[in-house]
């Protein structure tokens, strides 16, 4: 028996006075989830919205597709309730990754809780990518490190970014991509320029948090907090090793260093997320007792240029 397809409909771009109502939509009719974005002015250069209407004239699916850091989009959309549902949700997923150069976007991405299966195929028919699980992870209280890691290894330095050294984080950035395991490939996707305006603009940037690990003089780890007022956390942006400086106790090192200086600062909450199938990073971050707050599937599409 061959599959009943869904009824025919048409994607548009709500009017100013449906605005709210089509982003209410997308986070399944909860004006609270939606106030983040209704509050602040509609901005073409900052956001796109586009919505399909129900028999009776009224919008039923719509998705948001909001500007990030580093030619980045989110895309949220409303959830699936049943296979009509998640056609309309990836045909708009489709059109808003066709219209996300507008936004200067070069890669649109969405974050699904893992169980919700029906929402994922949705999103994988309309065209994105799962690129690995993260493991939203949460230190509330710092611990001194032990005696054992408070001496640095043999030829290891840790020093803080200059701003004007760009050029040098930029390749040490690309150093630690390297046969990384989060989320294999995703930095492939974009410039290490974008990537590093991203980090930049992620937060306020306090350079005493920015640290570069030199290896016999030579940059080989990099570990980027900046500080997050909406939730009142430091945020590690980034944190990764050079393939010369893995296994070696520099990643520790790195890490204890960052999380004395946090600690020194007034000791606020770390926050930080990492694909679950980078194990090492895993087990280095729970050695430090943070522990899981969310997991979220990652899923990624790439905007034709």
């Amino acid at each position: 028996m061959s599959r009943p397809t869904s009824e025919p409909f048409d994607i548009f771009s709500p009017q100013a006075q449906e605005r709210s109502q089509a982003i209410a939509t997308v986070f399944g009719g909860s004006q609270q989830r939606a106030a983040r974005y209704t509050s602040r002015p509609a901005d073409r250069k900052e956001e796109l919205l586009f919505a399909i209407n129900d028999a009776r004239g009224n919008i039923s699916n719509a998705a948001f597709l909001t500007r990030s850091p580093g030619r980045t989009a989110m895309i949220f959309v409303t959830p699936p309730h049943n296979k009509a549902d998640q056609d309309r949700g990836a045909a708009l997923i489709r059109r808003a990754i066709s219209a996300a150069n507008e936004l200067d976007a070069v890669l649109v991405q969405a974050l699904v809780e893992p169980l919700r299966s029906e929402e994922l195929s949705m999103f994988s028919a309309g065209g994105m990518n799962p690129i690995g699980i993260l493991a939203y992870l949460e230190l509330s209280r710092i611990r001194r490190p032990h005696d054992a890691v408070k001496s640095a290894p043999a030829g290891v330095t840790i020093r803080s970014w200059k701003t004007n050294d760009r050029t040098s984080l930029e390749e040490l950035l690309e150093a630690t991509y390297v046969n990384s395991l989060d989320c294999p490939g995703l930095a492939e996707m974009r410039k290490t320029s974008d990537i590093l305006d991203g980090h930049i603009s992620t937060g306020i940037v306090d350079l005493k948090k920015w640290l570069i690990a030199e290896v016999d003089g030579v940059p080989s780890g990099v570990s980027l907090m900046s500080e997050i007022p909406v939730s009142n956390c430091i945020e590690v942006v980034y944190f990764g090793l050079a393939p010369n400086a893995r296994g070696r106790g520099v990643g520790g090192y790195l890490l204890d260093h960052a999380l004395g200086i946090v600690q020194d600062g007034g000791g606020q909450s770390v926050a930080l997320a990492c694909d679950e199938l980078n194990y090492p990073a895993m087990r280095l971050y729970q050695s430090r007792g943070f522990a899981l707050r969310l997991r979220r599937s990652a899923l990624i599409g790439r905007v034709g240029r």
